[in-house]
């Protein structure tokens, strides 16, 4: 048996394809032989001319959601790429079935335009979760920029998804804090142990030696801060987790969000993506108008 949807010569013994998770159809017992009069049953059959060949049939189109199941995946599908900006889509009616020669086009289409510093790579992107799905995305990068660009049919109609996502660049004022506040995380338990080894307390009650108003000024003044730049790593290690866990992103503590200058490169590249596509719907006969211009952009703000 062949699956009907993505064409893998052996689905596997159960109902659905292994490869894609199709249903497939019910197989069918093969009709008896008419008797020929004069000729017995189980007699070798007389020569004949060979069968027609099968009409041919064009690639398996490929379905919204049904490019197969992989198992767990602990990360989101764009996780790693930073945080998400616009997220546009649009549903073409009746042009399911241009769903993968508009893929064709719009890949073509992309090796010509050369979007400048730009790479443009096919991947399938696997959905958090136990049992999960992936989706064959264009994954277009440029800078700290990158648009996903997913096409497939549904049902009977061509869907085109859009995202955008922003990795913002690491702040050096940042790095100079964090790295600071190690150095005085480590400096601090050496300098008061020996500001502490320099005094001597008599048996008389006398004090000899050293300064005691460094060891006061070291333990009244910086041992609240020493305390609270401890607490301020930890929470710093803690959110570092979270966003690894999360994002796949252990610097995000880092980042910053984009200037102007970034938005800027954001928008010429999203308007690059969306334009190619509107160009390659030429190219397998769908008009322009049925995919309108989206929306501007925008970025979700961060706590930090």
């Amino acid at each position: 048996m062949i699956c009907p949807n993505c064409g893998t010569s052996d689905p596997g013994p159960g109902s659905f394809c292994m490869s894609c998770g199709y249903r497939l159809p019910a197989p069918t017992k093969a009709a008896p032989a008419p008797l020929v009069p004069g000729k017995q049953p189980g007699a070798p059959p007389t020569p004949a001319s060979a069968p027609p060949a099968p009409p041919a049939t064009s690639p398996p189109i490929s379905q919204m959601g049904s490019a197969g199941t992989v198992p767990v995946s602990v990360w989101g599908p764009f996780a790693g790429y930073g945080t998400r900006g616009r997220h546009v889509s649009w549903l073409i009616n009746e042009q399911g079935e241009r769903a993968d020669g508009l893929r064709d086009a719009v890949s073509a289409r992309f090796a010509r335009r050369e979007i400048p510093r730009a790479t443009v790579e096919p991947v399938k992107l696997v959905r958090q979760g136990v049992l999960v799905d992936t989706r064959p995305y264009f994954l277009i990068r440029r800078g700290l920029t990158t648009a996903g660009l997913y096409i497939a049919r549904f049902g009977q109609d061509l869907f085109v998804s859009q995202v955008t996502y922003f990795k913002g660049p690491i702040s050096s004022m940042r790095i100079l804090i964090v790295a600071a506040a190690l150095l005085f995380a480590f400096i601090y338990p050496v300098v008061y142990g020996n500001a502490f080894s320099q005094i001597g307390v008599s048996l008389y009650g006398g004090i000899g030696g050293g300064n005691p108003s460094n060891l006061i000024f070291l333990t009244c003044c910086l041992g609240p801060l020493y305390l609270l730049n401890w607490l301020a790593l930890g929470i710093l290690a803690l959110f570092s987790g979270y966003k690894w866990l999360t994002e796949k992103d252990i610097l995000a503590a880092l980042r910053v969000p984009p200037n102007e200058f970034d938005i800027d490169d954001t928008v010429a590249l999203e308007k690059s993506v969306e334009q190619t596509v509107r160009e390659a719907l030429d190219t397998v006969g769908i008009e322009q108008r049925l995919m309108p211009q989206a929306t501007e952009t925008g970025f979700r703000r961060r706590l930090i």
